[in-house]
């Protein structure tokens, strides 16, 4: 019979295993996230190509460490995966460290290949966590948290950076800010190691999860050929690969346009605009009396295609005001400009979608299935299906050309 008196703050209770992953995005994507909107190579414009470089070959290796996260996962289960896919970072950040003090490339394209592999374990093992681990009724509500700790991680980075930059007059980041993103990214080990199998998981009205074998490397390939071949799967690819499609436009015009602090700023107003529509688009997805899931599905993406219509429309209308040439240096627009106004709010409603379109995607791949293993094999495809834009930035596109 199941326990009804079951303590809210447990270990084996799912939703706390959901804050625990939620707290190593925080930690992990959350200051990378500060620091790669900060401008390519953590702040100094001259390090475009640098970062060009090395988020080429992070995604490059990201695509495939996605595919096979699911496998992994499968194999060894969430927390193994995720105390891995937690060192990968401050290995990255060290990295952009290296290169401003040193100016030598070879680590930051090591750092970018070893962040590859660990961030497809951790992204795999965080989506399968919002559909396999909640209720039919929260998954929306899950993934909105977890997205809502990485983004507020990245706003808690910037917040750190704009401090120290606001009145900075060189153009590198100060030491400080690479040692205090390390040392909060390396402690968030603690929390992947707090992960429990999820067999020994109990909701609160005391039944336990689906039950979660443990398979042969050959069993789990199988399952991921198996969810690479389900023609809803098959559907879904285009939408896989859209999600970060905004991010290198993103980035690229926020490193070509504008001054170091205000860099900064626009970093910290990046991540603060998606929490509030990233929570207001799970509850959409998760408010029972709007409909069935199918029909909730449908109202989200509705909402997403006019924001992001809408975003993109705005953000085409001021490139074609501004005429930028990467060719030459940028026009370094400051917080105080007359021109920043427009600017910084075309820039958040851009920013915005990002929360709210990966959130859609996990919401409409976790309706496929709820089977544990096939759950996992599907996380670890959309995940590697997010990545091949990155590498774009590496060639010389003219900002019109990602729109």
């Amino acid at each position: 019979m199941a326990d009804l008196n079951l303590k809210f703050v447990r270990r084996n209770n799912p939703f706390i295993q959901n804050l625990l992953i939620s707290a190593c995005l925080f930690c992990n994507p959350g200051l990378y996230l500060a620091v790669t909107l900060l401008g390519a190579g953590g702040g100094r414009p001259s390090s475009v190509s640098m970062a060009d470089t090395s988020n080429g070959v992070l995604y490059g290796v990201f695509f495939f460490s996605a595919i096979g996260a699911g496998p992994i996962l499968n194999l060894f289960g969430p927390r193994a995966s995720v105390a891995f896919a937690v060192t990968g970072y401050p290995v990255y950040i060290g990295a952009m460290w290296y290169f401003d003090a040193f100016g030598h490339l070879w680590y930051p394209i090591f750092a970018g290949a070893y962040l590859g592999l660990c961030a497809g374990c951790l992204w795999t093992t965080a989506a399968w966590m919002a559909n396999t681990l909640a209720e039919e009724k929260e998954k929306g509500t899950w993934r909105a948290i977890q997205w809502t700790a990485n983004v507020s991680g990245a706003a808690v980075g910037a917040c750190i950076a704009l401090g120290i930059n606001w009145n900075a007059t060189s153009a590198g980041v100060p030491r400080s800010v690479y040692i205090t993103f390390i040392v909060i990214q390396a402690s968030s080990i603690i929390f992947a190691l707090l992960m429990l199998p999820p067999e020994k998981l109990i909701r609160a009205d005391g039944t336990a999860i689906a039950i979660f074998k443990k398979m042969s490397l050959k069993d789990a390939m199988l399952e991921t050929k198996a969810a690479c071949t389900d023609w809803r799967v098959l559907l879904l690819i285009p939408t896989m690969f859209a999600p970060e499609v905004f991010f290198p436009l993103q980035a690229s015009i926020n490193a070509y346009a504008f001054n170091l602090r205000t860099r900064t700023l626009n970093s910290l107003l990046n991540n603060l605009i998606q929490i509030p529509v990233t929570i207001g688009m799970g509850l959409v997805l998760d408010r029972e009396k709007l409909g069935t899931r199918k029909v909730r599905a449908f109202i989200g993406i509705t909402i997403d295609a006019v924001w992001i219509t809408g975003a993109y429309i705005a953000q085409t209308i001021w490139l074609s005001s501004w005429k930028f040439d990467r060719s030459v240096p940028g026009p370094s627009i400051d917080v105080r400009d007359k021109a920043y106004a427009g600017a910084v709010v075309i820039y958040m409603l851009y920013a915005a979608q990002y929360g709210i379109f990966q959130n859609l995607v996990i919401y409409v791949l976790g309706g496929l299935t709820n089977e544990p293993r096939r759950s996992a094999a599907m996380s670890g495809l959309f995940v590697g299906g997010k990545t091949p834009q990155e590498p774009l930035q590496d060639q010389k596109l003219t900002l019109f050309a990602y729109q």
